[in-house]
């Protein structure tokens, strides 16, 4: 089972290297919207979760709650990796 932290560790990592320019403050509070996050940001996310973990996360499942914190979104990614 893939606990939420491990995730929120991995994604801070995708982020900070492949999205975001490197002076981007993240943590796992950062909202992601509020720093510029895009529809392009957000597939090459899924694109990134998928190749990682194998699954692809549901587009029902990206809402503005899910976007409103790094911690948020690893929260929504573990619950649909760890569903059976």
């Amino acid at each position: 089972m893939i606990q939420p932290p491990e995730i929120e560790t991995e994604l801070l990592a995708f982020l900070r290297r492949d999205i975001f320019a490197p002076e981007t403050k993240l943590d796992g509070e950062t909202d992601l919207v509020a720093e510029g996050f895009d529809s392009m940001s957000l597939v090459k996310l899924l694109l990134y979760v998928e190749t990682k973990y194998g699954k692809w996360i549901p587009e029902s499942e990206i809402t503005n709650e899910t976007l409103a914190s790094i911690r948020a979104l690893a929260a929504t990614v573990a619950r649909v990796l760890n569903e059976k």
